[in-house]
């Protein structure tokens, strides 16, 4: 697996926002710098070239590509979605694309459809793509600071037949949680009106103090309870991890997840204060990352573990590292 970021890096120390009641919430900290795509890269320039830098990494011919799993977040049309762009972009001429959409938990679920359809036999190269193509788009959104958590990236997985690398996954719904965290139109003129709606605002992220504090509520019940239930189902103690990788919200949650899985420094790493928030791109940019840093070895596990809108989903998995350093095995 691999990650492509964006060449123009954004600092924090020299960005320019305005304050209001919540930008000093603990929710928004923990960024120095993040990366932005636009205009520098379409969503569908973004993955085709993770892919390209996935294909030089892993020697497999994107012909010998059977299916694109992708999430992308925001798309370069309201519809359609990028996944045919791309797939003919890298000349994936035999594959099929599927786009899979359950926000920051979408890598995961990704993985897990990818090895449904390796294991019944149906494909057998599956590359499982991420684009995040967000706060750039935004400018209006940028103006606030409760932004600068949030960056741009792309990641692209392979998952392939062979010796099983994920040992245990765990992935619910809570349908109680939605709606906590909301992409909308902003306020104009006092006046609310959806997205579809002629004279609509600018789309931005709408906090409360109230929402802020039930997802943080979430987020601590949830994601260690995840990571504990995905390591329970392999077998697997806290104690054997070697590496545990979360989303990427802000520094407060990180801190804490560590704390209540057990699984704190040095096994635990993280890309927030260089990359930012990657919504669906964050484990895997941050995994790919530890990979580059030579932080994981051969046959060492990693927990991996995220939540969605706020609580209205959560994911996790435990995975045994091959050694093969760009690609996913999974029996078929």
């Amino acid at each position: 697996m691999v990650n492509f970021m964006p060449d123009r890096v954004v600092s924090n120390a020299d960005a320019a926002g305005s304050d209001d009641e919540l930008s000093g919430n603990s929710f928004f900290r923990g960024v120095a710098e993040r990366r932005f795509a636009s205009p520098d890269f379409t969503s569908a320039e973004l993955g085709a070239e993770a892919c390209r830098k996935l294909f030089d990494r892993t020697g497999v011919a994107a012909e010998d590509i059977d299916l694109i799993i992708y999430h992308c977040m925001f798309n370069d049309t309201f519809w359609p979605g990028i996944g045919p762009a791309v797939q003919s972009a890298i000349g994936a001429s035999q594959a099929a694309v599927l786009q899979v959409d359950t926000s920051c938990c979408s890598w995961l679920s990704g993985l897990q459809t990818a090895r449904a359809f390796i294991e019944s036999g149906i494909h057998r190269n599956v590359v499982v793509l991420t684009v995040t193509n967000f706060v750039s788009r935004l400018p209006e959104f940028q103006k606030s600071r409760r932004s600068w958590v949030l960056g741009d990236g792309a990641t692209a997985t392979l998952v392939a037949p062979g010796e099983r690398s994920v040992l245990s996954a765990y992935e619910v719904s809570h349908g109680e949680n939605y709606g906590l965290l909301r992409f909308e139109p902003d306020v104009v003129e006092g006046v609310f009106k959806n997205y579809w709606e002629r004279g609509c605002g600018p789309i931005t992220v709408n906090f409360t103090q109230d929402r802020l504090e039930r997802i943080r509520d979430n987020a601590m019940s949830l994601v260690p309870d995840a990571v504990a239930e995905a390591l329970s189902r392999a077998g697997l103690t806290a104690d054997e991890v070697a590496l545990l990788v979360t989303h990427q919200p802000n520094e407060s949650y990180l801190r804490e997840w560590r704390e209540r899985t057990g699984i704190g420094e040095p096994r635990a790493h993280d890309t927030l204060a260089k990359y930012g928030n990657l919504f669906a791109g964050s484990i895997p940019v941050t995994v790919a990352d530890a990979l580059d840093e030579g932080l994981v070895k051969p046959g060492d596990v990693l927990a991996l573990g995220t939540f969605a809108n706020g609580g209205d989903l959560v994911s996790a998995m435990a995975l045994r590292w091959s050694g093969t350093h760009s690609r996913f095995r999974q029996g078929g």
